[in-house]
């Protein structure tokens, strides 16, 4: 489901109104748990899945901000919903979604929606994956939040976290102070916008598994404060990567692939 996150809209959607009608139509079941209510449309063995595999998300999820003793988040009237449309198509048109999406999170609601879907994609991807924009969201505020982080920090979460991500070693990454304030959503070279995504999750995951959970909370606070990326880095990682340049050698050394010979 990675790529689905990488690709750009390039067009806009047209021909929605009767998907639109049938979206409307959809008759909601709930199914609820600590932290989320599943709307599903009748497929109670799917909404189960699909519950606990989010609390599943939202233990780990929690661990790696360092908040698992961060009291009333998402509890009771500020639960997420989740919304398993019974189609692609109504999918699509009630989030007006590209065709290529499989999913949506929306912080403003508070909610995630996908649809019914084969395989295990939704389950062991997509779903922490937004999962994890809408905690950062609340965590640190949508206003604070670098686009590299957001999408890095998303792309760990839907991982198999146990390795950090390698770069390979053709010197093509990004100058980390450059990363940092980069909207790659405005670019139109796909190599450099998936450059920028694999750089984001291998920063991310460098920070996570090497300084732990606890400091990557404080730095991601740091941001929730408004302070600069730097002066974060200064804050939560005092001893270990207190600087850009110093993080961008650290993180370099720690993760390039050799070249292949």
């Amino acid at each position: 489901m990675r790529h689905q996150h990488i690709l750009l809209a390039l067009a806009g959607l047209t021909a929605w109104a009767p998907l639109l009608r049938a979206a409307e139509d959809v008759a909601w079941q709930k199914t609820a748990s600590t932290h989320f209510i599943v709307m599903h449309t009748g497929d109670e063995t799917l909404a189960k899945a699909v519950s606990e595999r989010a609390e599943s998300c939202y233990s780990t999820i929690a661990a790696d901000l360092g908040y698992t003793r961060y009291q009333n988040f998402w509890l009771w009237d500020k639960r997420v919903k989740i919304l398993i449309y019974p189609t692609a198509e109504a999918f699509a048109a009630a989030c007006d979604a590209p065709s290529w999406a499989a999913g949506r999170a929306n912080a403003k609601k508070h909610e995630i929606a996908s649809y019914k879907q084969s395989g295990e994609g939704f389950l062991s991807a997509l779903l922490p994956h937004e999962m994890s924009h809408l905690i950062l969201a609340d965590f640190i505020g949508e206003e604070n939040i670098p686009l590299w982080l957001t999408e890095g920090f998303a792309q760990w979460e839907e991982s198999d976290r146990k390795s950090i991500p390698a770069m390979p070693a053709s010197g093509q990454q990004f100058f980390l102070k450059d990363l940092v304030t980069m909207d790659i959503r405005r670019e139109a070279d796909r190599t450099r916008v998936g450059l920028f995504y694999a750089q984001s999750a291998s920063v991310v995951g460098y920070l996570i598994k090497t300084c732990g959970g606890e400091s990557f909370g404080k730095f991601c606070r740091a941001l929730r404060n408004g302070k600069p990326v730097e002066t974060a880095l200064t804050t939560a990682f005092p001893r270990d990567v207190p600087t850009l340049e110093t993080l961008g050698q650290k993180w370099l050394k720690a993760v390039t692939l050799p070249p292949e010979k």
